[in-house]
């Protein structure tokens, strides 16, 4: 039996199909409220709960082999971090007590977001580099390293960072674990939807200005299947990068246009106006007390960014292969308008 956390969201969704696919037993640990649309004409076993609850995961874990914890908040905004907190580390930390508990090997799902980013597509970071140090300090993390630039101190970033920390901590206390990286996935299965949300809206928009930054796109079945090889294949305290196709967001976006049939000219936001505007909407969050939306100062902040990256370590380790990026955005498509 293998436990998967967060498996109504995209990543978590195809880990479990990958799994049953595989001839593997699954259960899911799921919170009541949550539609279950996603996992409803799958066979696995619900465990209703959430991270919140040490005994519900302790009745989640046990009897499992192998736990992927794929379950995360995610809000890249200067808000919510508590909330982020609470979910992503005391939630993790749950998880990996439990694990070590019980004997069972963990398959920690962070994110390229406690990387680096890098400083130009001739410079893709890798998990050799340097990690930044978690802090939700507003100083200007531009000039971080000669290797890449630090990513905004978002409530996402830091509660990843430091979840992260607390499963490598675990790894010197003798818990089996490892560690992949999505970068920016789409595909089927995108119940939410998440980031097919960016295709939804791209296909809507009258006119379109891309940030001025890049993302690293890969499929989420592809990151699926890496994700449960690495069960068995995945070294102890090991980060795997699960990456794809190093793009600006105007060539990605380009690229999505051409998939959903309405292609068309992209054009640039400089960085200089991403910034200003962030100030702006922040201010006027702050000034006002306003609920902070999914449009702020730290989404174009990273939207500047570029969040390149190379794979290379877990196409060598975890056999992580991935499809054409054009079938990827095509998939995606087709199944955001079924």
């Amino acid at each position: 039996m293998i436990l998967v956390t967060g498996a109504t969201g995209l990543l978590g969704n195809c880990i479990v199909r990958e799994l049953l696919s595989r001839g593997e037993s699954v259960r899911v640990l799921c919170r009541q409220m949550t539609s279950r649309r996603a996992i409803e004409d799958l066979t696995v076993e619900v465990v209703d709960g959430d991270l919140s609850k040490a005994d519900v995961i302790d009745k989640a874990v046990s009897g499992c082999s192998s736990v992927v914890h794929s379950a995360a908040m995610i809000h890249v905004g200067w808000q919510q971090l508590e909330q982020s907190r609470e979910v992503n580390v005391d939630g993790t930390q749950r998880i990996v007590s439990a694990c070590l508990r019980q004997n069972a090997k963990l398959v920690h799902v962070s994110t390229v977001d406690t990387m680096l980013a890098a400083r130009g597509i001739d410079s893709p970071i890798t998990e050799a580099d340097p990690r930044p140090v978690a802090t939700d300090s507003t100083t200007d993390p531009a000039n971080y390293s000669t290797i890449g630039i630090a990513k905004v101190p978002c409530a996402y970033v830091i509660s990843k960072t430091e979840a992260e920390q607390v499963v490598r901590d675990a790894v010197h206390g003798g818990l089996d674990a490892s560690v992949v990286h999505p970068g920016f996935m789409l595909g089927p299965y995108d119940w939410k939807p998440s980031s097919g949300r960016m295709m939804r809206e791209i296909s809507k928009a009258p006119l379109l200005l891309a940030p001025a930054g890049g993302c690293s796109v890969c499929d989420a079945r592809d990151v699926a299947a890496a994700t449960v090889n690495a069960i068995n294949l995945g070294q102890p305290g090991q980060s795997y990068i699960l990456a794809g196709d190093n793009l600006t967001y105007q060539q990605l976006w380009q690229q999505m246009l051409v998939a959903i049939g309405k292609p068309r000219k992209v054009r640039v936001a400089r960085p200089q106006f991403l910034r200003r505007a962030g100030k702006v909407i922040d201010t006027a969050n702050q000034t006002l007390r306003l609920k902070e939306r999914d449009l702020n100062g730290a989404v174009l902040g990273m939207g500047n960014l570029f969040h390149f990256y190379d794979s290379s370590l877990a196409e060598r380790e975890l056999n992580y292969q991935r499809r054409p990026l054009a079938t990827t955005l095509h998939d995606a498509w087709e199944w955001l308008k079924q």
